[in-house]
């Protein structure tokens, strides 16, 4: 009814949800799904993992606790990787469409 009476709304599903609950909606006209996130800072280029450290007052001091690796900003439920999510809409009928267009992910 939603997709009837707002034909133009999207519908996104985040891998914040669970792998089940994300399965059971790929069949209403999902518009977006994300996959193989990463929410820590620097987490697609690795930054984050090496050299996190805390800038006061353009100076780079120790961090609080002894952290040494970036934390997530939320929690991912979903981590399947884009493929098996590809899996997962071909398995229902479905036709995954990669965002390829955009360069900035074409060079990663």
């Amino acid at each position: 009814m939603l997709r009837i009476t707002f034909p133009q709304v999207g519908i996104v599903l985040s891998t914040r949800e669970s792998p089940e609950f994300r399965d059971a909606l790929m069949p209403i006209g999902v518009t977006m799904m994300s996959a193989g996130s990463r929410t820590e800072p620097g987490g697609y280029t690795g930054q984050g993992a090496h050299s996190l450290h805390l800038t006061v007052k353009g100076r780079i001091t120790q961090t609080a606790g002894g952290v040494s690796k970036a934390d997530g900003q939320f929690e991912v439920d979903d981590r399947r990787s884009p493929n098996q999510i590809a899996a997962a809409l071909r398995a229902k009928g479905l036709e995954p469409v990669w965002k390829d267009w955009d360069s900035a992910i074409l060079s990663v």
